[in-house]
């Protein structure tokens, strides 16, 4: 019997060192499990928190993009404004100076001399000239001046003052007008004056 007892002892002493060494070698894949699982979180968290640093970094680079954008063009929108409003102002001026010189003797010379260069130009038998309205008092001054005869007539496209004659067998027209004078100056305002907007 005591054979016996003591191989159940030694059976039991086995169970126990063979329970304690899977129980040891259970921790220990658990502890390993649950330090690759941490490891794989914490990786998984900073790409997370990678991805979203990017995104929040992209959208606040869009959103500064696009502010930006609103107010260079905010921007050039005000100085487009500008210059026009000052452009418009400086036209204005000039009209109403010109206005006043259609008034003086100077004009009626010019007239004159407007109608020297036409006839230059429109050498030709049907010449019509255009005046303004008020001008038409001058027809006798224009006729002389421009040495053949000519048909005056009043055109209400002629504003500011001067002549404009067409020859209809010529297809001709010779612009000799003030207004178009002041509207070339547009041209050479926008090429001088430096109120420009430009790309940033």
């Amino acid at each position: 019997m005591p054979d016996t007892v003591s191989k159940t002892d030694n059976f039991l002493k086995a169970i126990e060192k063979y329970a304690e060494e899977q129980r040891g070698r259970m921790q220990s894949e658990a502890e390993e499990f649950k330090e690759r699982e941490l490891n794989a979180a914490e990786e998984e968290g900073m790409r997370d928190a990678y991805v979203m640093i990017q995104k929040t970094m992209a959208d606040i680079n869009n959103r500064i993009a696009a502010e930006t954008s609103r107010a260079i063009a905010a921007g050039k929108k005000r100085v487009f404004v500008q210059r026009q409003k000052i452009e418009e102002d400086v036209f204005a001026k000039a009209e109403r100076k010109l206005l006043a010189f259609t008034a003086t003797d100077k004009y009626v010379s010019l007239l004159a001399k407007y109608a020297a260069n036409i006839s230059s130009v429109l050498q030709a038998d049907d010449v019509v000239i255009y005046v303004r309205e008020c001008d038409l008092k001058y027809k006798k001054k224009i006729r002389d001046s421009f040495g053949r005869n000519c048909e005056i007539l009043a055109s209400d496209t002629i504003r500011i003052g001067g002549l404009r004659g067409h020859s209809h067998s010529l297809g001709l027209i010779a612009d000799e007008t003030l207004d178009a004078k002041l509207e070339q100056q547009r041209e050479w305002f926008y090429e001088h004056s430096g109120l420009t907007v430009t790309e940033s």
